[in-house]
C-alpha cells in the first residue's frame, strides 16, 4: 500500500512526499544487504581460517584470528560470535 500511495502521490505531483518512501526503501534495503555482506565476509573468514588449521575454531582461536586482520574495515565487518 505505501509503494501504491508513493506512486500516486507521483502523480498528483507532491515529490517530496514519494520521494521520502521510495528514499526510506533504499534504507531499508541498503541495511538488508549490509546485514547479507558481513554474514558472506564472516563466513568467508571462518572457512580461509579453517582450511589453514584443517579442523574446526574454538571460540578464542576464533577472535584470535580476525584480530590478525590486518584490514580494519575488513576487520570490523566480520562478526564477533558472542554477537550473533
Amino acid at each position: 500500500m505505501a509503494e501504491r500511495d508513493a506512486l500516486r502521490a507521483q502523480l498528483e505531483g507532491d515529490l517530496p512526499k514519494a520521494t521520502r518512501w521510495l528514499q526510506r526503501k533504499v534504507w531499508r534495503q541498503a541495511a538488508a544487504l549490509d546485514r547479507l555482506n558481513r554474514r558472506v565476509v564472516t563466513q568467508r573468514f571462518v572457512l580461509r581460517t579453517l582450511d589453514e588449521l584443517g579442523r574446526s575454531l574454538t571460540v578464542a582461536e576464533y577472535r584470535a584470528a580476525r584480530d590478525r586482520v590486518a584490514n580494519d574495515q575488513l576487520r570490523a565487518r566480520i562478526d564477533d560470535p558472542d554477537a550473533a
